[in-house]
């Protein structure tokens, strides 16, 4: 097997982290790089293990995703279930198992194949707090399957499995969802896509807060991954973005001045990533000393980060 190439990529999250702290996407991107390897440096393989790191509120999203996916499928094979159903079967031995791995430290031996949560990691979750944080997201999660049951399931119950698309995710192993724009590997991700003659719909599941301007702007990347790596025409994408927890749906399309903005934006993100690699070159994407990715404007923010812990010593040096 040839090395491992670590390629310039560029996708929402990147471009968010990249914004609101510089070290957060150095780490992310270059200092966890290799950090699975045996001959890994110390701090290589904290960066790796903390890039794997998970926070409850992710894990409730993966959750409801997964019941929501299984009950769509029980219903693809004419066997309806319900929402306590979808629960019992899927999301709960899931939080359960995420949980206990988390709890059980299973990470310290395969940071990829095993849940670290934030808050175990960093003792900032436990005792009652614990306790009472799992019933919340527990209850959220049955509320979000319940809603996707009664509210969105029937607008695509007739969708055959001959209609949608076959999306790359993590789960599945190898390189996940994404497409090449200007010389650039864009990683895209839609929860769920299908066509209907020539019309393509794109949903996206939210079990957490509505964030409507968030939301669209992603959203109009999946437009654009549509339009280029499956042919679509941008007056035939119909977008919607699944509010599970609160039972509401944000459908939309975008015009051509808004996909052209979504172009800008990505263009002038990756150009600005590019500044910090040596000699600007995206081809050998080497990354300029960890020193020249400034840490974040405001350190407050810091204690939510994963990597807070490489970057503490040299916080508590400005103080």
């Amino acid at each position: 097997m040839g090395q491992l190439k670590n390629t310039f990529s560029w996708s929402f999250s990147a471009a968010e982290d990249f914004e609101q702290c510089r070290r957060r996407r150095y780490w992310s991107k270059y200092g966890m790089w290799g950090g699975w390897a045996r001959t890994a440096s110390a701090e290589q393989q904290a960066a790796y293990r903390l890039c794997k790191m998970d926070n409850r509120w992710g894990l409730m999203g993966q959750a409801a995703e997964n019941a929501i996916m299984w009950v769509l499928g029980q219903h693809r094979q004419g066997n309806p279930v319900d929402a306590e159903t979808a629960w019992k079967t899927i999301a709960r031995p899931f939080m359960t198992r995420k949980w206990n791995e988390s709890l059980e430290g299973n990470w310290r031996s395969s940071p990829k194949r095993f849940c670290c949560l934030r808050g175990h990691y960093y003792q900032t979750l436990g005792g009652e707090e614990e306790k009472e944080a799992k019933r919340q997201l527990a209850a959220q999660i049955q509320n979000c399957i319940a809603n996707f049951i009664d509210k969105v399931l029937p607008r695509i119950a007739k969708i055959e499995s001959g209609q949608e698309f076959r999306i790359a995710t993590p789960e599945q192993g190898g390189d996940v969802e994404h497409f090449i724009y200007e010389g650039v590997k864009i990683y895209s991700i839609p929860d769920y896509a299908y066509r209907i003659g020539d019309e393509v719909h794109i949903h996206d599941w939210k079990a957490g807060k509505i964030k409507t301007d968030q939301h669209k702007l992603q959203l109009s990347l999946y437009a654009l991954w549509a339009i280029v790596k499956h042919g679509a025409l941008l007056d035939k994408i119909f977008l919607y973005v699944e509010y599970l927890n609160e039972g509401q749906v944000l459908p939309f399309q975008i015009s051509e001045a808004e996909l052209e903005e979504t172009k800008m934006r990505m263009s002038d993100s990756v150009g600005e990533m590019t500044e910090y690699l040596v000699d600007h070159d995206r081809e050998k994407n080497e990354p300029l000393p960890k020193e020249e990715w400034e840490l974040a404007v405001d350190p407050a923010s810091c204690g939510q980060c994963n990597f807070y812990e490489l970057c503490k010593p040299e916080l508590e040096a400005q103080d």
